[in-house]
């Protein structure tokens, strides 16, 4: 989309200019530079087909004060010109422009109300100058600060938006608008692309949550069962040593503590082994089972050496003499 530059560039006004006597004269002043065009704020422009810039030319242009065509004229204000700009030359590659004042622009000139004037042309994106749009006195000459002259204020937050854009694309602050344009529609993609992998996901990598609830609980209730045979076997493994009169009972739950824990069981298994009999592991026999178990050889003698009968030995066995 064509832009316009205001006050890009400034020019004084000549003295001829000054002495016109009548509102009638056509002067001619230059307009735009052959070649590069460059403003005293630093950018420049390119006036590489001229040719083209005076074909562009219809019908007369403005010239007016301090750009109100431009600024004024599209908020609906008053933009009165003072001149008129009626013919554009090529010359040796310099826009040129035939001007025809009015009483109010000879005034103005005349009683040195403006020492100034600049153009105000039409460019692409390449900042190529396509087309002369207006002119206008002014008496502030295009320096470095503000960009232009007599920049509106929607084109210095339009300038701060385009740099704040390129520097979140990792743009260049110049880049032209197709670049930026081609940066967003670039991220658009690489969003795109990610919904779709977020949408159908890489089934070597995931898995349903149905099936992973599965997997789990199978896993749970193996390792439970596989602890509970671990227990179990804990348990026979310390009952044996007790059994074999290795472990006392009362400490069994402190050497089922001992076996479950890292290494615990190894270090009792050889505990065990050499571990002498600290406990008698036969089972004590009750007395009515003495009473019915049969005499020995050695009982039988001396129930018959002392006269005492079978059943009354029987009957006293448990009793340990008292001295």
């Amino acid at each position: 989309m064509p832009q316009v530059a205001l006050t890009a560039l400034c020019f004084q006004i000549p003295q001829f200019v000054q002495g016109a006597e009548t509102d009638s004269d056509v002067q001619w002043l230059p307009m735009i530079p052959a070649g590069t065009a460059e403003g005293r704020d630093g950018r420049k422009w390119f006036n590489n087909n001229p040719d083209a810039i005076i074909a562009a030319f219809d019908s007369k242009l403005p010239f007016d004060v301090e750009h109100a065509t431009e600024i004024k004229g599209p908020q609906g204000e008053d933009a009165d010109a003072v001149g008129w700009i009626v013919a554009l030359e090529n010359r040796n590659g310099e826009i040129w422009a035939g001007v025809e004042w009015n009483e109010n622009g000879v005034w103005r000139i005349k009683d040195k109300r403006y020492g100034f004037y600049s153009p105000a042309f039409s460019y692409d994106e390449q900042l190529n100058i396509t087309a002369m749009s207006s002119a206008g006195l002014t008496n502030k000459p295009n320096f470095r600060v503000p960009a232009l002259n007599r920049e509106t204020q929607e084109e210095t937050e339009m300038k701060t938006l385009t740099i704040g854009l390129c520097s979140s694309l990792a743009l260049a602050a110049t880049a032209t608008e197709q670049e930026i344009i081609a940066a967003v529609e670039s991220l658009k993609n690489e969003k795109q692309v990610a919904l779709n992998r977020a949408s159908q996901p890489d089934l070597t990598k995931f898995v349903p949550k149905d099936t992973y609830d599965i997997a789990l609980n199978r896993a749970t209730t193996a390792e439970s069962a596989i602890k509970a045979v671990q227990d179990k076997e804990t348990e026979s493994l310390v009952d044996v040593a007790i059994a074999a009169g290795k472990v006392a009972p009362a400490n069994k739950d402190m050497y089922v503590a001992l076996c479950r824990t890292e290494g615990g069981r190894e270090q009792f298994e050889k505990f065990a082994e050499s571990a002498p009999t600290i406990v008698d592991a036969k089972p004590k026999k009750p007395p009515s089972q003495q009473q019915t178990e049969e005499l020995t050889k050695d009982e039988l003698a001396l129930c018959r050496q002392m006269g005492v009968s079978e059943e009354s030995w029987k009957a006293n066995r448990q009793h340990k003499p008292t001295y």
